[in-house]
Parts: C-alpha cells; structure tokens; sequence
C-alpha cells in the first residue's frame, strides 16, 4: 500500500497590461500584451512522516520582502514552513520588474503575488492523493553554451521527477535544467513564459492532468544557442519561434527519460536547512572615484530610452552596441558603495524525495560550481535548483576575477573588451564565496 500522497496546484501571475516591462535594460516601453500568461505552479509531497513544497514561478527573481512574505503566508495557510518549502524562479526576462526590490508601482502585485503562491500551495495540500514517484534523466545536447568562455562544456543533464497516480493518471512532472531564461527578447512587449511557459505547457498538454514544474539549475552563466558574450553573428533573434523549439526540445526528453522512472510510493521524504553568509567582494577603486567616473561617461554616452530593442540585438551583443546602457560605471559605484555592508546572509537547502536529492540555494550559480554540487555527494548525483529564495545576484567560479582583477573601472566599463566578463564584474561577492556556497550545499546533501 502506498504511503505516498502528492497535490498540486496551478494559478496565473500575470501583471496587468500597462505594467512597465523592465529586466530587459535595452526595453524601456510598457507591456501592451500577453504571448504566454506566467504561472505559479506547486507541488506538495506527504509520506505521513514529512510533508514539502516544491514550487516554480515565472519570474526573473523574487525580492527578499516578497519572499518572506510568501514564506509566511504558505506557512500560516498550511503549516509547511520555510525549510520544507522550495521556492524557485525560473529565471525568465520578460516577467515582472521585482527582481532587485519591490518599486511603488509593484507593491500591490508583489503582495497579491505572495497570496497566489500561497493559495497554490494551499490547493495542492487541499488535493492530496494516494500517488508514486520516480525519477530519472536525459540529455539535451547542443543547445545551450558558456557565455563567457565558449569552448567549456556545459551541463546537458535534464532531470525528471514524475508523480502519478496508482493506476497511472498524471499528477505532476517536475524538470531540473540549467539554461538562462532569455529566449524571449527585448523586441516584444508582451509578458511572455521564455522557454520554461513552453516546456510546462508542451508536458502539460501531452501528459493531459499533470502540472509540469521547471526547477532552474546553475545557469550563471549558460545561455541558449549561441548566445555568448561578444556573438555577433548569431542567426538566433530571440522570437517566440525559437522560444517554442527550445521549451518542447527540453520538453521531449525529460518526457522519454521519465518513462524509464522506477515507480514507488514507499519513499523517504525529508528537508534540511542550514545558515551560511557570503562575504562581500572588495574592489581597489573608492566611491568618489567610480562616482566620477559614471558621470563623466552618463554625459558622454546619453540616456538610452527606447521602448524596445533596437533591431539587430540579442543578449550577446547588447552591450556592445550600447554602452550608454552597460557602460556607464553604474555597476563599478554600485560594488565600491556595497563593499563595507555586512556579510550577505542565505539560506541553502536540501530535499530528499526516495533517492532523489534536490540542492536549493538563492543565486544565479555559474555552472561549474552546480556541477560540483553533483558530483560531491557521497551517495547520488543530486539536482541542482539555483534562484531559489530570494535574489541575491551572481555567484562566480574563481578563474574570471582572477583575470579581470588588475583591471581598472575606466577599462572595465569598455564592453567590447569585458562584456564576457558580465556576472563575475557584477557579482556582489568576493571570490571564494561560489567555494563556500558548495560545500554548504554539499554537506547538507550529504546529511538529507
């Protein structure tokens, strides 16, 4: 007899028609439209000993207030409180603009956004059944790269979780993948899923019942297609023709994959959480200096106040072709003010679902540093949920800062020279931080 009972839920987030675009830095206009409504969708797993939620949201990232907002909320509506619950985004662009903190014209969305995730969570408790779990995995090659150094391989590992019924009846599937959400471009002003809309609605309508959860693995710094920094060339312009493709390519194997998942209902469920505090990167230039400087380039280059992308652009030539946005020194005053601000304080996470292990953990985590999650576990090769909590930015392997250290603010804003670098020079961390988020990742795998 299985012990095993899973729910789901699903509700539509997206903002109004008229909200500021915004995350597109290059996209100035108001949203005029919906391609693909945005989803929160949840997951709730019980074996009658332990009880977690897993939950996706298309959004760029969630900002702490909003996040502790929903923490307590699904809490008070359910009793599943912070440790047990994984919040993860799914990282994609053309979302709403909360990502760096909650502006006057979000605040009624950002509280509405809390009480939907919320009610997700509280319908899949409200919807538990008997169920089996299994999980397996794939490989998607070839579509997604490095977009700082080109030539690394990049993690190609797509994760299945599947949740059925006894008799076979879809409940859910949940899909760990690493790639940038940035399909959909900065030339629409419509909201829009990216490819993670495109790959939840493709299983949804062929596996007619679930609700198909992306769970954003260490995609720092991997882009789709051909996307790296400096890419002139690409053939790739962001439609939602490329969006589809790439959402239903990820979406074929995660569906072969799962049909080779072992189904039980006699599984181990169980949470863990630990505390961890990422010091703050120190750069060797001071706030008057990087002041200066981004004023005397604000001046030099001009405002950039277009309400779409000039046409031409993808996210591997933006700032090549416009440095009145990317190079400007905004990035270079913002690191020499934040140096002397206290350590940043996070949560990491590990959930245990049979002898699935899933690692969760704020931060856009380069991909190297999400694979050596995978391979320190002692037992399983586990999953790797960056953008998980709230948004604290870039989490960089050491070797970049290495090579741009030495380098001053009035070269490094010169972007056809250092784009590439973009995520390490904006990350707010010094560099053994991605080390230390590892282990602790690693150790609380290891414990679950």
């Amino acid at each position: 007899m299985s012990s095993l009972r899973a729910g789901t839920g699903k509700t539509v987030i997206t903002p109004p028609i008229g909200y500021r675009m915004g995350q597109w830095g290059l996209r100035q206009g108001r949203s005029t439209g919906v391609h693909r409504d945005l989803f929160a969708r949840s997951l709730v797993l019980d074996n009658g000993d332990a009880r977690i939620a897993i939950v996706s949201l298309d959004v760029c990232g969630i900002p702490v207030e909003t996040m502790r907002d929903i923490q307590r909320k699904v809490s008070g509506l359910t009793g599943i409180h912070a440790q047990s619950l994984l919040v993860n985004s799914t990282h994609n662009h053309t979302a709403p603009d909360i990502l760096l903190g909650v502006q006057p014209e979000w605040k009624t969305y950002a509280a509405y956004l809390a009480d939907l995730v919320a009610g997700t969570v509280y319908e899949a408790c409200s919807d538990l059944r008997p169920a089996l779990a299994g999980h397996a995995s794939g490989q998607l090659s070839g579509w997604t790269v490095n977009r700082q150094y080109r030539e690394r391989p990049v993690d190609e590992e797509v994760g299945v979780l599947r949740v059925d019924e006894p008799d076979g009846a879809p409940i859910a599937r949940v899909v760990n993948f690493a790639a940038h959400g940035v399909c959909d471009g900065g030339q629409y002003l419509e909201w829009s899923g990216d490819f993670s809309g495109e790959l939840s609605a493709t299983i949804e309508e062929i596996d007619s019942g679930s609700v198909a959860i992306h769970l954003q693995g260490a995609a720092g710094d991997i882009h789709p297609f051909d996307w790296w920094f400096g890419n002139l060339e690409s053939k790739h312009l962001h439609t939602h023709e490329d969006t589809a493709k790439f959402g239903e390519a990820i979406a074929s194997v995660a569906l072969k994959a799962s049909a080779h998942a072992e189904m039980t209902g006699d599984i181990v469920i169980n949470a863990v959480s630990s505390s961890l505090e990422l010091p703050r990167r120190r750069v060797p230039w001071t706030v008057d200096r990087a002041r200066e400087l981004h004023s005397v380039l604000t001046n030099k280059l001009g405002a950039y106040e277009a309400e779409i992308w000039p046409e031409g652009t993808t996210t591997a030539n933006a700032a090549e072709l416009n440095p009145q946005l990317y190079g400007t020194g905004l990035n270079e005053l913002r690191l020499a003010e934040s140096q002397q601000l206290p350590p940043v304080g996070i949560e990491v996470q590990a959930f245990r679902i049979g002898d699935l292990v899933i690692s969760a953990h704020p931060g856009e985590m380069f991909n190297e540093l999400g694979l050596a999650i995978k391979e320190g576990s002692a037992a399983t090769r586990p999953w790797v949920a960056s953008y998980s909590s709230e948004y604290i930015g870039y989490v960089s392997t050491r070797q970049p800062y290495s090579e741009i250290e030495s380098v001053p603010p009035e070269e490094l804003v010169d972007m056809k020279r250092f784009r590439r670098f973009y995520g390490t020079t904006t990350s707010p961390f010094d560099p053994a931080a991605g080390e230390m988020l590892v282990d602790a990742a690693v150790d609380l795998v290891n414990q679950v």
